[in-house]
């Protein structure tokens, strides 16, 4: 499949259930051809509702190259309307259109590093996926996942990740943290102490730095990365993914982003706008016609990922790039903001 492809469709073709309150999906494009994926990416679904089309992203639960074929996993969430909607009406043989996979939180390539994965309730789903991408496809890698949830009943892939540490009981060690458990079994609620005492327990000194990857809510990921941070681990060791994300625009500060002309390579094409002080470079693309990629319209998705190749823009929000890749030119077009008066950047 052409990696410019704007939109691809898709057909259910299974539904699993995990949970009470959770399902996956197995989807085949329409067209038959190979969609390429990465271990750890969202797929961006495009909905209509009432008129009007609403976008949300679900973590790809399949591995490529592991698992023969592609899934998505969705967990009714509160006030998830989109969510209750699919799990109750999505059927096989249904269609689905969605942007091309999509998302940075993807597995490094130094593979003699130990993987430390810290997941809650549905935040597993990409952890899923980098866990059978690190067994079988980068053997000097040890896994060790800290995964919270309510009760055994609640967790998702629990008989699947059982069977993982059966099958590499030397590569693959996990730690269930239960609010509600059983009777006979004392309640964990991750805070920062028992975070230190398992790190502690599982941590390896005579390995080389690990590499931590977090998936839940905003809370739980901030404790998370605060006690790293705090225990000396370097912020470019650690990533997060948003996997509850609200689809609302940032507001922008007074007296920020200047009036330019913009110039975007998109799809072979290149487009010039004029875009007015203090507006967003992704809102100007919309509204003159030009169909960038998007989801989150937050700053927290990666689904509009640029590289800005002339000028300079400040991001409101940027929860997603690092360091290395800011440094190397990438921004987010949703929270991008012009601060010269002449911008290019290309877009996929």
């Amino acid at each position: 499949m052409d990696s410019k492809v704007e939109w691809i469709e898709w057909k259910v073709t299974a539904i699993r259930p995990e949970t009470a309150d959770c399902k996956t999906y197995v989807l085949k494009p329409v067209d038959g051809l190979p969609v390429p994926y990465q271990a750890g990416q969202f797929l961006t679904l495009l909905l209509q509702h009432e008129g009007h089309e609403l976008r949300r992203s679900y973590s790809i639960s399949s591995t490529p190259e592991v698992d023969t074929s592609f899934s998505l996993t969705i967990k009714r969430v509160v006030n998830g309307e989109v969510s209750r909607w699919l799990l109750q009406n999505l059927q096989v043989g249904d269609t689905l259109r969605s942007l091309p996979p999509a998302g940075r939180f993807t597995l490094d390539s130094q593979a003699d590093t130990d993987l430390f994965l810290v997941a809650a309730g549905s935040g597993i789903t990409p952890i899923y996926s980098l866990i059978k991408a690190a067994l079988y496809q980068q053997p000097q890698r040890r896994i060790v996942l800290f995964y919270s949830n309510t009760s055994r009943s609640s967790t998702i892939f629990k008989d699947e990740l059982d069977a993982l540490t059966q099958q590499f009981p030397e590569r693959l060690t996990i730690e269930y943290l239960y609010s509600n458990p059983p009777a006979d079994e004392r309640a964990r609620r991750l805070n920062n102490t028992l975070f230190e005492k398992l790190l502690a327990r599982h941590l390896d000194p005579t390995r080389n730095q690990p590499a931590f990857y977090l998936c839940g809510p905003e809370d739980f990921m901030r404790l998370v990365r605060i006690v790293l941070l705090f225990l000396g681990f370097p912020a470019e060791s650690i990533r997060k993914e948003n996997f509850v994300i609200p689809p609302q625009t940032p507001a922008i500060p007074e007296g920020f982003g200047l009036a330019s002309q913009v110039e975007i390579e998109y799809r072979n094409q290149r487009y010039t706008l004029e875009v007015p002080a203090g507006t967003y470079l992704l809102t100007a693309a919309l509204k003159s016609g030009i169909s960038l990629p998007y989801s989150c319209r937050g700053g927290r998705c990666s689904t509009c990922v640029a590289q800005c190749l002339e000028g300079r823009v400040k991001m409101t929000i940027n929860d997603v790039l690092t360091e290395r890749e800011l440094a190397q030119g990438e921004i987010l077009t949703c929270t991008a903001l012009a601060e010269t008066s002449r911008i290019l950047i290309k877009v996929g």
